[in-house]
């Protein structure tokens, strides 16, 4: 999964020059990192918090639980029709979702990658686990009519990730993700314990479509290492530029397995949670998983839309949260 900074193609030249280059690359890095901390602690993230207080959101009774359980563990479950009544919304995204995983593009995709890897037993001869409705190569455009897109905007949604990150955010990912069975047990990449780098908090959504159950290799978190829990503070966050990564076997010596929470669950099951803090991708080896997921940072964030927009997008009558998280 392809994530990352947007520098100037100027600057990605000139860091590739012979002798100072490197040094070039270092100090727009520096650059980066104080900008970062000046728009987290002065400028556009406290300009947001004002904007939500100006505004606040109705919370009904089950968001404002999960944006308790947030606070406490740095996650939160509930099933789809608990926070939202609107079926036709639940049966518009299971026939997105399910075009998508029975096509023929993605059915073709997945018979390939699996006789890849079982010839190989090796990872790197596939391209990666996860199958993505999106190019990761290059951002989509999308319309205003993108049901993904509306479920992310959904105030039900939106008021949840406000809500916990204290400020209006902004929608900055949306993807369909059909997970691989493989027959291994060995971790690779996102199946590592890590911190997305993206922010220092974060609330990444899942909305399963097929029963998650430990064979189809549901997400993992360490409850209380979000930014304020008990854990922060293990191989802590590091910065927009840091590496999520852990040597393997230390985060499980330093957090405690009464911390381990197993994200199973059936069709339906909903998760928010704040990846900043540890998480991992499970091992699918005997069904795929398939989901809907979505990401919401701050506006400090250094990381921007991972998609594009069309004049549909900026002339719909969107609220104002809505507005500003997509724009």
């Amino acid at each position: 999964m392809k994530w990352g900074i947007e520098r100037p193609k100027l600057l990605t030249r000139m860091s590739e020059l012979p002798g100072c280059g490197s040094r070039i690359r270092q100090q727009y890095d520096n650059f980066l990192k104080l900008k970062y901390e000046v728009n987290w602690h002065w400028v556009r993230n406290p300009a947001s918090s004002r904007s939500l207080r100006s505004m606040p959101p109705r919370l009904n009774k089950m968001q404002q639980r999960l944006v308790e359980e947030l606070y406490c563990t740095g996650v939160a479950v509930c099933h789809f029709d608990e926070l939202c009544q609107n079926r036709g919304l639940w049966d518009s995204l299971s026939a997105h979702v399910s075009e998508f995983a029975a096509s023929d593009e993605v059915q073709s995709v997945v018979t390939k990658r699996q006789q890849d890897f079982e010839e190989k037993r090796d990872f790197r001869s596939i391209e990666h686990y996860i199958i993505t409705k999106y190019p990761q190569d290059r951002k989509p455009l999308i319309t205003a009519s993108n049901t993904l897109l509306n479920f992310g905007l959904d105030p039900l949604i939106l008021d949840v990730a406000n809500s916990y990150m204290g400020m209006w955010s902004k929608l900055i990912y949306f993807d369909m993700w059909y997970t691989l069975p493989l027959n291994t047990e060995t971790r690779f990449a996102s199946q590592r314990w890590h911190r997305d780098p993206e922010d220092r908090r974060k609330i990444r959504t899942f909305l399963y479509f097929t029963e998650v159950d430990t064979g189809a290799g549901p997400m993992e978190y360490l409850s209380g290492s979000h930014s304020g829990g008990p854990y922060e503070h293990v191989f802590p966050w590091e910065g927009p530029l840091g590496t999520p990564y852990p040597p393997d076997g230390e985060v499980e010596r330093k957090i405690p397995t009464s911390q381990h929470v197993i994200l199973k669950g059936p069709p339906g099951t909903l998760i928010f949670c704040d990846t900043a803090g540890f998480h991992r991708g499970g091992i699918s080896r005997t069904a795929p998983r398939i989901l809907a997921t979505s990401a919401f940072v701050t506006p400090a964030s250094l990381h921007r839309r991972r998609y594009e927009i069309d004049d549909s997008v900026r002339n719909s009558p969107w609220s104002a949260p809505a507005r500003f998280a997509v724009m």
